[in-house]
């Protein structure tokens, strides 16, 4: 479990407070990461295999520029067929070296964490936000009043999203805020305190628009849905 028993309580008991004051429904979902980010090692090792065997090249290139000598196998080879294929199968025995090394070095998830541009970690998170909110019900409530609250831990990403009858009355400024909690709460290493302050500030939104009647149904289940990275 990336959560301890004792936090899904806690998350689950937030939820219910907060529902208890409003119409609406809070859904709370975490992942370890968002995706595998599989393309990533792939594409550095792509990057390091087409580049670094050129920047040799290049500084050889330079040498016989400036005039000063530079090694056999970098001079002219026009006419010298054995050098020509021995060149080319040194550069390309380089190249897959290379890619072979870079990939496994980039695939240690440490480190492929690093290599991967956080605009590719926050499409990703928004993207299975988004299929949370739709496999969840979020948007079947009675009133359109759902908000999904997402973390994905180690992307250190999250997300919220709220349905059509919320977001339209409720300032953006307000989800920012809710952002700010539970960003918070992950980047400090407590996720759940992160996922409780969160709960609270858009139960305390929701009851402002769509405070509880006598006739509040629980529409969806209260506890925090972990899911495997996809």
């Amino acid at each position: 479990m990336l959560l301890s028993p004792e936090d899904h309580l806690r998350i689950e008991r937030a939820i219910a407070a907060a529902e208890a004051t409003t119409r609406g429904e809070i859904v709370c979902a975490v992942t370890e990461e968002a995706a595998t980010y599989a393309e990533v090692p792939l594409a550095w090792a792509a990057i390091v295999a087409l580049v670094l065997p050129l920047l040799p090249l290049a500084a050889l290139g330079a040498l016989r520029h400036a005039g000063l000598p530079a090694p056999g196998w970098a001079r002219p080879l026009i006419g010298v067929h054995l050098d020509v294929v021995t060149a080319v199968t040194g550069f390309v025995f380089v190249q897959c070296t290379l890619f072979i090394a870079a990939f496994a070095i980039a695939s240690i998830p440490a480190i492929r964490r690093v290599l991967t541009p956080r605009a590719i970690k926050q499409a990703q998170v928004r993207a299975r936000a988004l299929e949370q909110f739709v496999a969840r019900g979020l948007g079947r409530t009675a009133e359109r009043a759902g908000v999904l609250i997402f973390a994905s831990l180690k992307d250190r990403q999250v997300e919220i999203l709220a349905d059509t009858g919320i977001d339209a009355r409720a300032d953006v400024g307000a989800w920012t805020e809710v952002v700010s909690d539970l960003t918070a709460g992950v980047r400090a290493g407590r996720p759940a305190d992160g996922f409780i302050a969160a709960i609270e500030r858009a139960g305390r939104l929701l009851s402002r628009h769509f405070p509880a009647r006598g006739d509040n149904p629980n529409e969806l289940p209260d506890g925090l849905v972990e899911l495997p990275a996809s």
